[in-house]
């Protein structure tokens, strides 16, 4: 997407004022605020304007994209789950903008929502490494002029009020400092009757217990900073005007076999989609918790 059409969806994430360009350098006409364009990705982050949490997740993925064939883009079967859930949860909804928020060094759900709806799909996250990845690929794919990709903070989305009919998050939530001010600003930018999906790490106290040990360690290494169950889930989305509309789990133990089968070459590929797509379901035993919610106000 060219910049001057991608200046009309964002606002300077310090006042929310206005941007113009000028030359390659996009102003804010009120703060007067300047930030960046480096290889066509606007980089709206304010100078040390990340707290100690967003620094710190920014060093780990950037060192994890680095390790990403540059050229390289494969959807492998869980991204093509994770495509099913996202698309599925919208069905029969008119999308015409959609906002993936930490969309990762691939931006595959931008990517394949352009693709497959045609969507106007846009993808953010704090690592330039990421965004500038993923702007080429989609590119690559082409669909460059159906796409947008920023650096920023998931606390201080840099998007007009009302933009996008639909957003995703991710494996997002856990890792923010401060979530609650991300879901007002992701209510902020949806319009009314907008919808949100949410995939987060389900609450200890639901999982087997022999995976305690692993999750903490795991946990520690990626830097969560929580779990959630669906009703305090729902509490925080309530204050904020997003209201429930569905949710489910998955990740459950028989599908941790299959992932483990799957890794040995032991099962089908026909067999890990048929135990794949039974394991998004009610029983709240699952790692992970997904839930979608509707903007009521």
């Amino acid at each position: 997407m060219k910049l001057s059409k991608l200046l009309l969806f964002l606002r300077c994430p310090l006042c929310q004022g206005s941007l113009i360009n000028k030359k390659n350098k996009l102003i804010c006409l009120r703060c007067k605020a300047s930030f960046s364009v480096i290889k066509g990705v606007p980089v709206l982050l304010e100078n040390g304007g990340l707290n100690k949490q967003e620094e710190k997740q920014k060093r780990w993925f950037n060192r994890h994209y680095s390790a990403f064939p540059k050229e390289e883009y494969r959807l492998e079967n869980w991204r093509l789950s994770m495509l099913e859930r996202i698309f599925s949860t919208v069905s029969g909804k008119k999308i015409e903008k959609y906002l993936d928020i930490g969309c990762g060094a691939t931006g595959y759900t931008a990517i394949e929502s352009a693709k497959r709806n045609d969507w106007l799909s846009f993808g953010v996250d704090i690592s330039l490494e990421a965004m500038t990845r993923a702007k080429n690929l989609a590119e690559k794919e082409g669909v460059g002029e159906k796409t947008a990709f920023v650096v920023c903070s998931a606390e201080k989305l840099p998007f007009k009020k009302g933009c996008f009919d639909f957003i995703s998050a991710i494996s997002l939530l856990e890792h923010l400092e401060k979530d609650d001010t991300t879901i007002s600003s992701i209510s902020e930018i949806l319009k009314k009757n907008g919808m949100a999906y949410f995939c987060v790490p389900n609450t200890y106290k639901q999982m087997w217990l022999f995976l305690w040990p692993i999750y903490f360690y795991f946990d520690k290494q990626i830097g969560h900073k929580r779990h959630y169950a669906i009703e305090s889930l729902i509490q925080l989305m309530n204050g904020n005007g997003l209201r429930l509309y569905k949710y489910f789990y998955n990740a459950h133990l028989k599908k941790l076999f299959a992932l483990i089968l799957n890794k040995l070459r032991l099962i089908s590929e026909e067999k890990w989609w048929e135990i794949e797509r039974n394991d998004f379901n009610s029983n709240p035993s699952g790692i992970q918790l997904n839930a979608v919610f509707q903007k009521i106000k």
